[in-house]
């Protein structure tokens, strides 16, 4: 089976390097840029999916794309699943809950006040002043179940903390994201930054200008 990662600049898709180089398991990556002014995707990683979706991942000529659909793929058939947690397990349910609350829940929120800054929509407006009510009111939420466990799904790291991460670490760089005010929530991500296949991946895809312009 040969996986191919897609890998749009600043995206979703740094998710699925991680997740592979945690599990050690072999793929091939593609690099796309994003334009400039508009941060859009380029047209060529745009042609990948009817949606223009990131991530996208390739799989023995077939595509498939949504942040929760490839990271969930690749955890359960890639490294004999070493980072899923089964249906059977006592804490199968904690793993659900927080692999698709990144989504769902808390991106949903930052992208919001992601898209309204970019739309030049002024801070003091209502519909601002709500979504940062709403993600502080997520970050005490994170925030609360990282003083009882080490990791979202108990006491062991999996899959489900490869989706929670990303709105800690590379949306910081599109909205403030309280992290220092949240101790837990800062004490995790620099657990999750100390982790050597955390460190392959950003080593990875913080790639030079110059590895862009290698013809994939």
């Amino acid at each position: 089976m040969g996986i191919t990662i897609y890998q749009l600049e600043r995206s979703r898709s740094e998710r699925a390097v991680w997740l592979m180089e945690e599990l050690g398991a072999p793929y091939a990556i593609e690099f796309f840029r994003r334009l400039p002014v508009t941060m859009q995707a380029e047209p060529a990683y745009k042609a990948l999916h009817p949606l223009g979706s990131s991530p996208v991942l390739g799989i023995d000529g077939r595509n498939i794309a949504e942040s929760g659909a490839v990271i969930e793929y690749l955890a359960t058939t890639q490294g004999n699943g070493a980072l899923a947690v089964s249906a059977d397990a006592p804490n199968y349910a904690d793993y659900l809950y927080w692999f698709h609350f990144a989504e769902s829940t808390m991106m949903p929120a930052l992208v919001s006040e992601i898209m309204a800054g970019f739309g030049g929509v002024e801070e003091d407006h209502p519909t601002r002043l709500y979504a940062r009510q709403r993600i502080a009111q997520l970050l005490q939420f994170v925030n609360a179940r990282l003083e009882e466990v080490p990791f979202f799904a108990g006491d062991s790291f999996t899959a489900a903390d490869v989706m929670m991460t990303f709105p800690f670490t590379m949306t910081r760089q599109y909205v403030p994201v309280d992290v220092e005010g949240h101790p837990a929530i800062a004490a995790y991500v620099e657990r999750i930054e100390a982790r050597p296949a955390y460190q392959r991946c950003r080593a990875i895809v913080d790639y030079p200008a110059a590895a862009a312009d290698t013809p994939a």
